[in-house]
């Protein structure tokens, strides 16, 4: 019910594994039917935000939008305009991800998700089910990007599975190549080389009219594959090529794989000089990518400037190493992005042969408390 392996929950159950995360504790107090207390949380903040949700969701029946609950003896035939309000809202939440982290958009993420599994799929059929199934994809694929960078890369692969579930179903290629591309980054995080440069070639062979930003996404993650086996030429070839397919356009929208621009092509190009040890290539390319970074994507943004102060750290460079990781601490307090502070972290590992100095003691500290 939590979306947690069975050997995780485990784990919880008998204190192999420490439960702090509030997120976690509120999820499996929702999912139980437990007061919040019940979990060691406060009280009456959570249950203020369960009550506004499902007032948000209660609204949302009496006006049309979403059917009702499914232990109802009769279940409402779907309005069709669930589906278009289901498209226009995800975009919403997707910015506000951008601007102020994943915490800002999970709950809403994870009630319209129950609704659609619950109620929406169970009582549609025909062309009306497909819509909904390509709908509940792009959806259960977000999720998985959001539990990604709360730290739960097993909850996120999760939610990707299932979205790939989904898309298969739908049979719908654009998200299909999508979402092999995402599970390719997902094995980059994980170290899988061979398996990220696999899922990445699996995005490319989809057949129909794929955008060309998720192909050049794709190629992306496969750089990131050859990245991890120190095969520079074969980066080299990728990158080049994710380049060619976006075409020096800027721009962003609200289209699966919008957000990959110039910017975010030079800032991926940076990360992959990074793990071929060419410290001074990333700094020059971070910085470019960051020059004309779109304001939307601030959780981004501090996960690149962290990227680019471990790059400063590598080239030998403790004073802009440390401002720059201040200037992305600052971000990372306001977005509690997990993938910002472990690059954090790895920053001030970097810095470890001026650790006695004044300002790294400053940046280790602040960093420890986030």
């Amino acid at each position: 019910m939590c979306g947690f392996s069975q050997s995780t929950i485990s784990r919880l159950e008998r204190g192999r594994q420490s439960a702090r995360d509030v997120d976690v504790l509120a999820l499996v107090a929702d999912r139980l039917g437990m007061a919040p207390s019940e979990v060691g949380l406060a009280g009456s903040p959570a249950h203020k935000a369960d009550v506004n949700r499902r007032g948000f969701l209660g609204a949302a029946v009496g006006f049309g939008i979403l059917p009702v609950q499914a232990d109802s003896m009769t279940r409402r035939p779907i309005n069709p305009a669930v589906v278009d309000h289901l498209r226009r809202l995800r975009p919403t939440l997707v910015q506000s991800d951008g601007l102020y982290g994943p915490h800002s958009a999970l709950s809403a993420v994870r009630d319209h998700l129950s609704v659609i599994e619950q109620q929406l799929l169970p009582a549609a059929s025909g062309t009306l089910r497909r819509h909904i199934l390509e709908t509940a994809s792009e959806w259960a694929e977000f999720a998985g990007w959001l539990y990604e960078d709360l730290g739960h890369s097993d909850v996120g692969l999760w939610w990707s599975d299932r979205a790939m579930e989904w898309a298969q179903e739908a049979d719908e290629p654009v998200l299909q190549a999508f979402i092999l591309m995402r599970k390719s980054q997902q094995s980059v995080g994980l170290m899988q080389q061979q398996r990220a440069v696999g899922l990445a070639a699996a995005a490319l062979r989809v057949r129909g009219n794929v955008p060309a930003r998720i192909h050049a996404s794709a190629r992306l993650q496969e750089a990131h594959g050859h990245a991890l086996a120190d095969d520079e030429r074969e980066v080299l070839r990728a990158l080049d090529a994710a380049e060619a397919l976006v075409g020096g356009d800027d721009g962003v929208t609200d289209q699966l794989g919008g957000y990959c621009n110039t910017s975010y092509a030079q800032a991926q190009r940076a990360t992959c000089y990074l793990r071929l040890g060419k410290p001074a290539d990333a700094v020059t390319a971070y910085q470019r990518a960051l020059d004309s970074w779109p304001d939307t994507y601030q959780r981004e943004r501090g996960l690149h400037l962290a990227r680019l102060a471990g790059a400063h750290a590598a080239n030998r460079s403790p004073d802009a190493a440390c401002a720059t990781a201040m200037e992305a601490l600052e971000i990372t307090r306001e977005t509690e992005s997990r993938r910002t502070t472990t690059e954090l972290r790895r920053a001030v590992t970097g810095l470890a042969p001026w650790r006695r100095t004044a300002m790294v003691q400053s940046l280790t500290e602040a960093v420890t408390a986030v």
